[in-house]
């Protein structure tokens, strides 16, 4: 492989509670936060039972060969799932909104894999007051992609799946501190 292309890499299982609870806050700005995490579950259905998969990335910071989470991803789901042509439901929960070269690159994605349905939920907007960020959040939009901020609901469900919580039971505490903003701001971005 060219090494300017990511290799793929499998993902993690879970991710820490005091990374869950750093990473994922619903902020509108968030400084000190450069990582992106992208908590996944890949469903497919059969005539005969229904098959998972579910992990999480983060994205890989080298000066040589920067690897966003949303880029490994796509490299590991092309390795694990070569047939272009089954049914899959994938599911992100992302610490951050895809950047436009990331979004550009998913769109692209879901080009070849037309069987595929994607939601994202992320918990923050990236650079959402710029144009290039917020048309790349459009060409998923337009792509199929359904685009939502995550609520309750997904910080309880990413709790529960993705996070080594030790038996511990989910806490809200201040994770929905910007939500009604970013909600609206995504809601008009997309409009």
């Amino acid at each position: 492989m060219e090494p300017w292309r990511p290799s793929p890499r499998n993902p993690m299982d879970r991710i820490d509670p005091k990374t869950f609870h750093f990473q994922f806050p619903n902020l509108r700005y968030a400084s000190g936060r450069k990582l992106c995490y992208l908590c996944f579950q890949v469903e497919r259905d059969y005539f005969y039972y229904n098959d998972s998969d579910w992990g999480v990335f983060r994205n890989k910071v080298h000066p040589w060969a920067p690897c966003h989470a949303e880029q490994c991803f796509l490299s590991w789901f092309r390795d694990q799932y070569p047939y272009r042509d089954e049914d899959y439901n994938v599911t992100w929960f992302l610490s951050w909104s895809p950047c436009p070269t990331c979004a550009e690159e998913v769109v692209e994605f879901l080009e070849e894999y037309r069987n595929l349905t994607l939601s994202i939920f992320t918990s923050r907007l990236y650079y959402f007051w710029h144009p290039s960020y917020q048309e790349g959040l459009c060409k998923l939009w337009d792509a199929g992609v359904q685009l939502d901020i995550m609520s309750c609901d997904e910080f309880e469900y990413c709790w529960d799946n993705f996070v080594y919580h030790k038996r511990k039971r989910f806490q809200r505490w201040n994770l929905l501190k910007d939500y009604d903003f970013l909600a609206a701001e995504l809601q008009e971005i997309l409009r």
